[in-house]
């Protein structure tokens, strides 16, 4: 990335006070034609003990294809848990996956929360600089995905999906779900993983010490030698999938099933 291009995306990132208390999860993949998952963070939302702020890392849908599923019974059960967690005063920010990469401004109007296309900036109680992101561009030896991946978020494409029939857009959509699982399967495991050095060039570039992401499904806590520190959070629901920002800066990871209920 030139150094002009690495302005302009850190011109896009918001850099984001995280107050003591501010938790951070992702890859929660809620398939919201079945109701029992949109049911169940429904419940977990609900049930958190007022937290600041949420940050959702990437991922909290299976798939996304437009508006048109924020009328399921589930999409607008995940939606309706959002806005009423944003009017207990929780803010939530979501940075688009790979697989929800459409939401946008009508999702932000019909939950209040918001769309950081680019990640963002958090800076930390005592000042130190984490950049939080999805994951998905640190794999930089995939290159057949990074084409991908800029086809899909072109202009073109995420103007003409919405406007898409839900019933065709549903089914694109699993095709390219399971055409990503079987190249996932063929891909030699080296060429598909998150890479150190993507790690290290994003966060000298935005001059942060930290980097957080999701995207892996594999917890990692690592010092990078010479460099930032690199979490990535579990799934959501397995392991340590839960980030939680401390009162000097901190950052620990935890499972979410062990956060005390909401008094």
């Amino acid at each position: 990335m030139s150094a002009a291009g690495a302005q302009a995306a850190a011109d896009r990132r918001p850099e984001l006070e995280l107050s003591a208390g501010t938790l951070l999860i992702g890859d929660l993949h809620l398939d919201v034609e079945l109701d029992g998952a949109a049911r169940g963070f429904a419940d977990w939302l609900g049930g958190l003990p007022d937290p600041p702020r949420l940050i959702v890392l990437g991922d909290l849908f299976e798939y996304w294809v437009g508006d048109a599923q924020a009328r399921t019974p589930g999409g607008r059960a995940v939606l309706e848990a959002l806005r009423a967690r944003v009017g207990a005063g929780c803010a939530i920010d979501v940075i688009p996956g790979n697989r929800d990469f459409l939401l946008g401004p009508r999702f932000e109007q019909a939950t209040g929360a918001r769309v950081r296309s680019q990640g963002l900036i958090g800076v930390l109680p005592g000042g130190s600089r984490a950049l939080i992101v999805h994951g998905d561009e640190l794999c930089t030896l995939d290159v057949g995905y990074q084409r991908l991946r800029r086809v899909l978020r072109s202009r073109a494409l995420t103007w003409l999906a919405p406007r898409l029939p839900l019933a065709i857009s549903q089914g694109l959509a699993r095709r390219l779900r399971r055409a990503s699982r079987t190249a996932l399967e063929t891909k030699p495991r080296a060429e598909a993983q998150q890479q150190p050095d993507a790690v290290r060039d994003l966060c000298a570039e935005t001059r942060c010490g930290v980097l957080i992401c999701g995207h892996a499904h594999e917890w990692r806590d690592e010092q990078l030698d010479g460099g930032p520190r690199w979490l990535v959070v579990d799934a959501f629901g397995a392991g340590r999938d839960l980030l939680q920002v401390g009162g000097q800066g901190e950052i620990r990871g935890s499972a979410s099933r062990d956060l005390p209920p909401s008094p």
